[in-house]
């Protein structure tokens, strides 16, 4: 066994070795609970918007993608990894992730914000050649 455990009860991790949860006493398994996850990609998101405001644009991505990962319906996660992207200047792959943002939450402000400027962004960048 090589990975973290995890109690299903309470939330706590244990040690690949544990059978049993040090807090609880309930056992131990390999999978994290939806919550665990959850909370993780909500871990990931609020560390990814430290290095987006300190203009680590590709740490944050990276942050975001991991968020994704451990939650692809959190719609939060989606926009910022737009955000990031368009500051990246990745505006086609910006506007995807404002799209997915907006597939599951349509009412998502930021995503809706995010998506406009891109399209703004390209249509002048069109204009302009």
């Amino acid at each position: 066994m090589t990975g973290t455990k995890f109690c299903k009860s309470c939330g706590t991790t244990g040690s690949p070795s544990a059978s049993f949860c040090r807090e609880c006493g309930a056992a131990l398994t390999e999978e994290p609970s939806v919550d665990q996850s959850a909370s993780n990609a909500k871990e990931q998101v609020n560390g990814g918007i430290v290095l987006y405001q300190q203009g680590d644009y590709p740490g944050a991505l990276s942050k975001f993608e991991k968020a994704i990962e451990a939650d692809p319906t959190l719609a939060a996660a989606w926009s910022d990894k737009g955000c990031a992207l368009g500051r990246l200047g990745k505006r086609d792959a910006a506007l995807e992730a404002f799209n997915k943002a907006l597939e599951i939450d349509r009412d998502n402000r930021e995503a809706r914000e995010g998506k406009d400027l891109c399209l703004r962004m390209v249509n002048s960048s069109q204009e302009a050649s």
